[in-house]
């Protein structure tokens, strides 16, 4: 996809994103003294303590960090990361008077999430970002090799302390199953439920071939043929590579045990498969 279209892609998906993000704020998440994650949640508890714009925080406390990622991050990320924390602020603004009235708190939790993990899902899903945690996360990510979900994880604990301190158990309760909604939601965007499972096979070269024959024509699906050799037993060995679908899983397992009882298998989860292979084509540019 030439670079320009996934510019223009990843410019609305930030758009429609933040809109949602906004909503969920304002509708629902505010009214009920909710906190949501990131920048956006510190944002949204100096609203409900001391009364500040919520939109207007969300730019004041992203200031410090863009200025920091300005020597630490690439210019790219950096001009999207600035559009998306202004269209947030924006649409923030925008969506200040809709309040969704609700009565029951499971509604609030699962519909405060779910407007907030699809937005974040959206964004991620153009490769966009709001800033705010996303910047530290990254930059810490480079630095220190600390993962940035434990970064995100590590701002989310302070939101959720501050909960605790300022408003109450009960609701802090409520804004951390908001979150865990909103991230399950989330992933569910970014990766959708086509969920696969890479296996790597390891089977001697009298197995390998068949096995691997048997495979491709029962599930239709690629193998990949590895070959290796024993550490200990310093013996030829062949690993056999293939992704297949869940509900292939069993009889992938009943093919290894056919050919060869003593072969060594490792299943990994899978979440997202592109490019061309047997009985997966997908577009890398989607």
């Amino acid at each position: 996809m030439p670079k320009l279209k996934l510019d223009i892609q990843r410019t609305l998906f930030i758009i429609v994103g933040t809109f949602l993000i906004a909503l969920s704020t304002n509708a629902i998440l505010i009214p009920n003294r909710l906190l949501s994650g990131g920048i956006n949640g510190i944002a949204t508890f100096l609203h409900l303590t001391l009364d500040w714009n919520v939109g207007l925080m969300v730019i004041v406390l992203n200031i410090p960090l863009f200025i920091i990622s300005i020597f630490f991050l690439k210019k790219h990320f950096i001009v999207f990361s600035l559009f998306g924390m202004l269209m947030l602020s924006f649409w923030l603004e925008v969506t200040t008077s809709i309040t969704i009235s609700t009565e029951s708190p499971l509604t609030v939790i699962v519909l405060g999430g779910l407007l907030n993990g699809l937005g974040s899902g959206i964004i991620f899903r153009g490769d966009g970002s709001t800033g705010g945690s996303d910047i530290i996360a990254k930059i810490v990510n480079k630095h220190f090799s600390i993962s940035m979900a434990n970064v995100n994880m590590m701002v989310n604990t302070i939101i959720i302390v501050l909960s605790i301190c300022f408003f109450s158990i009960d609701l802090a309760t409520l804004t951390l199953a908001t979150m865990f909604v909103a991230s399950r939601v989330t992933h569910f965007v970014v990766d959708g439920v086509n969920y696969k499972r890479t296996l790597f096979i390891i089977t001697d070269e009298t197995h390998y071939e068949p096995m691997a024959n048997h495979i491709m024509s029962e599930l239709l699906r690629g193998v990949t043929i590895i070959p290796a050799q024993g550490a200990y037993t310093q013996a030829n060995r062949y690993i056999l590579y293939t992704t297949v679908s869940i509900r292939e899983l069993a009889k992938i397992k009943s093919i290894v045990a056919h050919h060869d009882l003593a072969a060594f298998v490792t299943v990994t989860p899978t979440a997202q498969v592109f490019g061309n292979g047997r009985g997966f084509m997908h577009n890398i540019s989607e």
